[in-house]
C-alpha cells in the first residue's frame, strides 16, 4: 500500500507470521473452552501489545514453574519452543501441557536431533540466549555451539562432522556466510537452511523497501530478535532507520524532511500496531491545508467507534423489513431498533477484552472509559425495554428476554451458560439473530398475530444480511491481527470455507430477490435489496483479492449496505 502524495510505503509482508498466528489461535481456543488458569512459559511472542491483550484474557506468562503455586490449570509452551528437558519437566508437573511451538521451529528440532543421533556436532547461527536458540541447543545432545555471524564462526574449532542450522528468523546472507566459514574447517559439513519462508519473504521485501527509501521505520517489540534484525538489515541500505514499538515512539520532527518513508514490521507485530504507526506518519507529514480533512476523518472515526453508525444501520434495516412486510414505517419501532442495538453494542465492546472490536483504537477508547460506556449501554437498554413496554406486552416480553441474553453474552463463562451460546461462530450468529429479532420480528409482533410470507422473507433477509455483515467485520479484524477467537466464523472455519459460504449465501439471496422482482412481488423493496446484495458481493470480491478494509473503514463499507438499501427503498416509492 503506497500513499504517493505523502511518500509513505507500507511493506506487504508486515504483520504476524503463520507461526505466531497459530500460537495465538491455540491459546485463544483454550481460553474459549473455559480452561483456567492458563499460563505460558515465557511470553508467547515478543510483543508487548499482544502480551497485554492476552493478559486481559487471563492468559499470563511465567518465567518458570516455581511461579505457579498450586500447579493447576494449563501451561503452554510458547512459539519459540523449549529444550527436551524443560518439556519433560513440564509434563511431569501435573498440569495440562499444550505445545504451541511454531511448526517451523519444530522442524529445526527434528533436523538437529536427526544429525545429533548420527554423532554430528551442531552449529546454530543465531542469537545466543534467545529463547528459540536455547530450545534448539537442547536437541544437540550437548554438542551444540552458537555463532552469531561469520566472524564468530571463524573462531570455532575444527569439526569432524557438523550440521549447521539457523535460527528461523536469521538474516539469510548472514547464515550462508557463517555456514561457509564452518564448512572450511570441517571434514564433513551439512548445511541445513532452516530460515522460514515468511522470514525470507519479509527480508527480501525489506531490502527493496530500504533501497528505495530515505527513511525506514521498523515496528516491533524491543525484545524481538527478528524485528531487531530487520532494523540492522535496513541500516546497511538506508541512511535513516528508526525502530519503534508504537506510534508513541515517533518524533514528528524526524518525519517531515524524508521524501520517501518505508514502514515494515517484525513477525510478532500486530497489523493494527503498524497501521497506527502509518497513520501517525501520514498525519505528521500533512500540511496545514489538509488540517480540515484530518479533522473530518477524526470526526467520522468517532462517529463509527461510538456505535452510533451501527445502530443507524439497524434503523435502516428495520425500515426495510417493515417495507418487506407491507407495513408503513413506524418511528417508534425504528427507535427501538436503535436503542436495542446501540445498548448491546456498548456492553459487548466494553467487556469483549479486545477480541471483536473492529479496530484497536475502538478497544482502547472503550476500555479507558468503560464506566461511561457501560452506563450508556445500560441507559439505552433500559429505554429500549421501557419503549417496548409502551408498545404492549407481546413486544415487551421478547425484547426484555433478548436484551437480557445479549447482556449475558460477554459474561457467558462466569454465568456458566457458555455451552449454550459459546460455540464456533457464536458471536456472528448471535449478532445476526439479535438484529433479526429487533428489526424484523418486533414489527411483525406489533402488527400481526402470526407470521405471513412477508414476515418470513423479511426475517430471513435480515438474518442473512447481518450474518454476512458480522463475518466480514470479523475478517477485517483478523487481517489487522486483532486477537480474535473461534467465536468468529472466519477463525473457526478458515478462510476458504468462510468466503465460499458467504458467496453461496449472497448468490442465493440475489437469486430469490430476482425471482420476487420478476413476479412483481414488492419490486420497490426486492430490487433495492438486490442492488445492496450486489454491493456486498463486490465487497466480497475485494476480500477475495485480499484488499480488505480495516479499522473505521471496515464498518463504513460493510454497514453502508443497510444505509444504501434504505435510501433505495425510500426513493423507490417516488419512482414507481
Amino acid at each position: 500500500m503506497t500513499d504517493k502524495d505523502l511518500g509513505v510505503t507500507l511493506a506487504k509482508t508486515a504483520g504476524f507470521c503463520p507461526g505466531v498466528k497459530k500460537a495465538i489461535d491455540r491459546v485463544l481456543a483454550l481460553a474459549q473452552s473455559g480452561k483456567a488458569p492458563i499460563y505460558t512459559l515465557g511470553p508467547l511472542i515478543h510483543n508487548p501489545q499482544v502480551i497485554e491483550t492476552l493478559e486481559e484474557k487471563n492468559i499470563r506468562a511465567v518465567k518458570s514453574l516455581s511461579e505457579i503455586k498450586n500447579k493447576t490449570g494449563v501451561i503452554v509452551i510458547r512459539a519459540h519452543g523449549v529444550t527436551p528437558e524443560a518439556e519433560a519437566e513440564l509434563r511431569a508437573c501435573g498440569m495440562e501441557v499444550v505445545d504451541a511451538t511454531c511448526p517451523l521451529v519444530k522442524r529445526v528440532h527434528n533436523v538437529i536431533a536427526e544429525y545429533a543421533a548420527k554423532g554430528f556436532d551442531t552449529v546454530i547461527v543465531g542469537d545466543a540466549g534467545h529463547a528459540e536458540v536455547i530450545g534448539l541447543l537442547g536437541y544437540a545432545r550437548g554438542r551444540g555451539t552458537v555463532a552469531a555471524d561469520a566472524a564468530e564462526a571463524e573462531k570455532l574449532p575444527a569439526f569432524d562432522c557438523v550440521n549447521v542450522v539457523s535460527q528461523t528468523t536469521q538474516d539469510e546472507e548472514v547464515f550462508l556466510a557463517a555456514a561457509e566459514a564452518v564448512r572450511k574447517k570441517s571434514r564433513e559439513c551439512v548445511v541445513s537452511n532452516t530460515i522460514c519462508q515468511a522470514t525470507r519473504d519479509r527480508q527480501r521485501e525489506t531490502r527493496e523497501l530500504a533501497s528505495n527509501a530515505d527513511m525506514v521505520i521498523v515496528v516491533g517489540g524491543k525484545q524481538s530478535a527478528n524485528t531487531a534484525r530487520l532494523a540492522q538489515l535496513c541500516g546497511a541500505l538506508c541512511p535513516q532507520v528508526v525502530l519503534v514499538e508504537s506510534e508513541e515512539d515517533l518524533l514528528p520532527e524526524q518525519l517531515a524532511a524524508p521524501a520517501r518513508i518505508g514502514v515494515t514490521a517484525g513477525a510478532s507485530t500486530p497489523g493494527w500496531v503498524t497501521e497506527r504507526v502509518v497513520n501517525a506518519v501520514r498525519a505528521a507529514r500533512k500540511n496545514a491545508g489538509e488540517a480540515g480533512l484530518e479533522l473530518l476523518e477524526k470526526s467520522w472515526g468517532f462517529f463509527i467507534n461510538s456505535g452510533v453508525y451501527s445502530a443507524l444501520a439497524a434503523v435502516c434495516l428495520s425500515y426495510v423489513a417493515m417495507k418487506f412486510e407491507g407495513a408503513a414505517a413506524d418511528l417508534r419501532l425504528m427507535a427501538l431498533a436503535w436503542l436495542f442495538v446501540f445498548s448491546l453494542t456498548m456492553i459487548n465492546r466494553a467487556f469483549e477484552r479486545g477480541a471483536g472490536a473492529s479496530d484497536r483504537d475502538k478497544f482502547l477508547i472503550f476500555h479507558r472509559h468503560r464506566r461511561l460506556v457501560v452506563a450508556a449501554g445500560l441507559t439505552t437498554g433500559i429505554f429500549s425495554v421501557a419503549l417496548a413496554a409502551r408498545l404492549g406486552v407481546k413486544i415487551f416480553l421478547p425484547v426484555a428476554l433478548f436484551w437480557g441474553l445479549g447482556m449475558a453474552y460477554p459474561f457467558r463463562r462466569l454465568l456458566k451458560i457458555k455451552t449454550l451460546i459459546d460455540f464456533p461462530g457464536s458471536k456472528d450468529l448471535v449478532t445476526a439473530l439479535g438484529w433479526g429479532f429487533v428489526c424484523a420480528c418486533v414489527p411483525a409482533f406489533y402488527r400481526r398475530e402470526g407470521f405471513d410470507a412477508g414476515n418470513l422473507m423479511a426475517l430471513g433477509y435480515v438474518i442473512l444480511a447481518v450474518l454476512v455483515r458480522s463475518v466480514l467485520l470479523g475478517i477485517s479484524a483478523v487481517k489487522s491481527d486483532l486477537i480474535v477467537g473461534r467465536e468468529s466464523f472466519y477463525k473457526a472455519l478458515g478462510s476458504r470455507f468462510t468466503l465460499a459460504a458467504l458467496s453461496a449465501i449472497l448468490l442465493a439471496n440475489a437469486g430469490w430477490l430476482c425471482v420476487l422482482a420478476l413476479h412483481g412481488w414488492k419490486p420497490g423493496v426486492a430490487l433495492p435489496a438486490l442492488v445492496s446484495t450486489g454491493y456486498v458481493l463486490a465487497c466480497l470480491w475485494l476480500y477475495y483479492r485480499d484488499r480488505v478494509p480495516t479499522g473505521v473503514w471496515a464498518e463504513t463499507v460493510v454497514d453502508g449496505q443497510f444505509l444504501l438499501t434504505a435510501v433505495l427503498v425510500y426513493a423507490a416509492k417516488y419512482l414507481a
